[in-house]
């Protein structure tokens, strides 16, 4: 990397699988400094970095620039962060998570990346950081992160992103550094698109999420392959997908955008069965770790909106109220 080019410094918050091998693909071009708040795989990861085995990219360690425990460690000399990665679990039925960056927020400055599953998981921020753009992403990726610092991933990982109300900021600033930070995920083999339609898109992730993801758990803890090997649970399973259609659609008031070919509930199914390994959805790796799980955002608000709506999401409505029980019986 020449000199003259200057160096984007990234802040990553949730330095699971996920946040791992985003940032990893940020590093590679040699433009991006990345500092990981961990936690509980900290040690692990200060000493030996993240070992990765990729059937995409082949078998690596990932060392972040710099491994520390607390935003505020990372702020303690005072460095500033030009993003701020936010790849933490989406629970806001626990509490408001926004306030855990304040330390590494730079008013009209600093921007923003929510890389986070669910509808409405930009409320809270965009509230506490009105003069920061605040991003909405979406990422497929297929990874986890079975014990601290090892990181397993398939051949799946992309990611789209775009402004959450850009009415408070330069917005066409913040394209800009949006556009030239996905351009090194281009770069590092991590397809990213800066785009309008971010909302239409985190509609069309919840027809997987709110559909595998959760049937992976109230199905008594299955992968995709055993799912998919069950007449009854596959139909469940579209089932759910076509409540989310249904209520995407009249949110954003027109049909979902397609993906990779996918267009309805089978195109869906039919992709995710023809896989050449199985999935092992994050919903279920919480409920094997007896972690509290993303109900709230992934089923939770999209029955409230269908409510206040009246849209009929009946699939939707009966496992959202099963899966929060099964999290009961374990969190009480």
């Amino acid at each position: 990397m020449s000199e003259a080019v200057k160096t984007i410094n990234v802040l990553l918050l949730g330095a699971g699988a996920l946040g791992s091998m985003f940032t990893w693909r940020l590093q590679v071009s040699g433009a991006v400094q990345v500092t990981a708040v961990c936690r509980s795989n900290y040690q692990t990861v200060k000493d030996a970095g993240f070992r990765i085995e990729s059937h995409e990219f082949g078998t690596h360690t990932y060392r972040p620039d710099k491994v520390v425990r607390t935003v505020e460690e990372a702020v303690a000399q005072g460095e500033t962060y030009d993003f701020i990665l936010v790849c933490t679990k989406a629970l806001p039925n626990m509490g408001d998570n926004s306030e855990m960056i304040a330390p590494a927020v730079v008013e009209s400055k600093t921007i923003i990346i929510l890389i986070q599953n669910g509808i409405g998981i930009e409320d809270p921020f965009y509230a506490r950081y009105p003069g920061n753009p605040v991003v909405s992403a979406v990422a497929h990726i297929d990874v986890s992160q079975p014990e601290g610092g090892a990181i397993r991933h398939g051949g799946l990982i992309g990611i789209s992103m775009g402004l959450f109300q850009p009415t408070a900021y330069d917005a066409d600033a913040a394209t800009k550094a949006l556009q030239a930070l996905a351009a090194l995920w281009n770069e590092g083999g991590a397809p990213c698109a800066v785009v309008d339609n971010i909302q239409a898109l985190r509609w069309l992730k919840l027809v997987w999420n709110a559909s595998f993801n959760t049937v992976a758990v109230v199905s008594g803890g299955n992968d995709t392959r055993k799912m998919l090997d069950n007449a009854e649970c596959k139909a469940l399973i579209r089932n759910l997908m076509t409540d989310v259609y249904r209520l995407g659609e009249a949110v954003i008031g027109g049909p979902l955008p397609t993906r990779r070919g996918m267009k309805c509930p089978d195109d869906f199914i039919n992709d995710t069965d023809s896989r050449p390994h199985t999935v092992l959805p994050s919903m279920l790796m919480d409920f094997w770790a007896k972690r509290p799980m993303e109900h709230d955002v992934i089923l939770g608000r999209p029955v409230k909106i269908a409510r206040e709506r009246g849209i009929p999401v009946p699939y939707l409505e009966s496992v959202y109220a099963l899966l929060v029980m099964v999290e009961k019986s374990y969190s009480a």
